[in-house]
């Protein structure tokens, strides 16, 4: 698949920036999803992010921090932006011991599972942004702990509307 390339306004929802994805572009990504991975550039530095929907089947694409730092931008810039569907997987590679302690426990295992992806990201940084092996020894217990206790998921209702 070619990049889609488009310029867009950058502006603030709160304390994120996002860029709205122009309708031919959106269509492009097709309306079957709820989120698209993709990938690109941003005035040239790299991206990896999430087309989120915004409605009518047009979606918005956050502007990460750490780019807009780069390029010295903020919300009311306008900037040029590549993108193109991402097809490689956004799973985070599991620590060996991570991995090992999820075995010995079926509920964490089933827990850790069932989180988004991003989630899942998060909580691999948050055991791996240390500097010493002991710290993360230190943190697996506790995280497969807090996984065994987290209440599972409830499925979404498929409530019919009444008549």
């Amino acid at each position: 698949m070619d990049a889609h390339v488009f310029f867009a306004k950058i502006y603030k929802i709160g304390f994120i920036r996002f860029v709205d994805v122009p309708a031919k572009v959106s269509r492009a990504f097709g309306e079957d999803s709820s989120s698209v991975a993709v990938k690109g550039q941003v005035e040239g530095v790299p991206l990896q992010t999430t087309l989120v929907p915004r409605g009518n089947g047009l979606y918005r694409m956050a502007i990460h921090g750490d780019i807009r730092k780069k390029l010295r931008v903020d919300a009311g810039a306008v900037v040029e932006i590549a993108i193109e569907r991402d097809e490689e997987s956004r799973e985070p590679a599991l620590p060996l011991a991570f991995v090992l302690a999820l075995r010995n426990s079926p509920k964490a295992q089933s827990n850790f599972r069932a989180m988004t992806t991003a989630l899942r990201r998060q909580i691999v940084r948050y055991l791996m942004s240390v500097k010493q092996q002991s710290t993360i020894e230190r943190r697996i217990p506790k995280l497969v702990r807090a996984l065994e206790r987290r209440p599972p998921k409830a499925p979404k209702s498929k409530r019919k509307p009444a008549t």
